[in-house]
């Protein structure tokens, strides 16, 4: 994919219609009753390597950010480090490398590393389908999807 000034200059003019509060982590409203990641505990992902709903029994907020979790277990495990357990982008990284914005699904996700990746998944498009299926590697993916983030967020 080759870089083009007037792509991304249709990108940004698309981006400046969008929400952005709902794309960065650190603008959450901290008085928000809704949990992050469709009430998906993001423990889970990591310990059970599955989505599972969380309960608002087991409730954690982070940086503004409400997340249910599963058991008193996993809120210690939260508490100690939050940052290893949140999603790394709150739209999908996939997507995001190639400029688009698209809504996650938290039930399609990747484990990369130290990072949950959460990606967009519907009737036509199964974005974590194809990254797998892509010559992206993990770093050219993040790397991607982190520039064009720096793009949505200046």
């Amino acid at each position: 994919m080759k870089f083009s000034y007037t792509g991304m200059a249709g990108l940004l003019a698309m981006l400046t219609l969008l929400p952005v509060a709902n794309v960065t982590a650190q603008q959450a409203d901290a008085t928000s009753a809704e949990p992050e990641i469709g009430g998906y505990s993001p423990v889970s992902y990591f310990t059970e390597n599955r989505a599972e709903l969380g309960s608002a029994e087991f409730a954690v907020e982070h940086d503004g950010r409400l997340y249910f979790l599963t058991s008193e277990e996993q809120v210690e495990l939260f508490d100690e480090n939050p940052e290893r357990y949140r999603p790394r982008y709150s739209v999908c990284p996939y997507s995001l490398a190639y400029g688009m914005v698209l809504p996650l699904d938290p039930t399609n996700f990747k484990i990369v590393g130290d990072h949950l990746l959460l990606f967009h998944k519907s009737d036509e498009k199964d974005a974590l389908l194809d990254y797998d299926a892509s010559d992206l590697d993990v770093d050219e993916l993040l790397r991607r999807a982190d520039a064009n983030l720096f793009l949505i967020e200046f």
